[in-house]
């Protein structure tokens, strides 16, 4: 009966961990995504404090790999190529 209960108890706690890395990576995604809006560089981002304590290589790996993540670098990427369009538009139209 013990080594019964055992088992249950090392299952609880194994589904409970999983939920807070789960939780805890989310968190972390949202955090970058956010930041990564605001005009942060990528890779000032992965070696955020906040990051760094709140995740390991693979946690950060997964972040990179993650559907908001590449939206959100495309989305910067899109925006960068936008505004060196409109300066190049711009410069075309002062050169004399």
């Amino acid at each position: 009966m013990g080594d019964r209960i055992d088992r249950i108890v090392a299952g609880v706690q194994e589904l409970f961990h999983d939920l807070s890395v789960d939780a805890r990576e989310e968190r972390v995604t949202r955090y970058v995504v956010t930041e990564l809006h605001k005009g942060r560089a990528f890779d000032d981002l992965m070696a955020d404090p906040y990051v760094v304590s709140n995740t390991s290589e693979e946690d950060r790996a997964r972040i990179l790999e993650s559907p908001e993540t590449l939206r959100e670098i495309e989305d910067h990427i899109a925006a960068e190529f936008q505004d060196y369009r409109r300066q190049t538009a711009r410069g075309d139209e002062v050169v004399e």
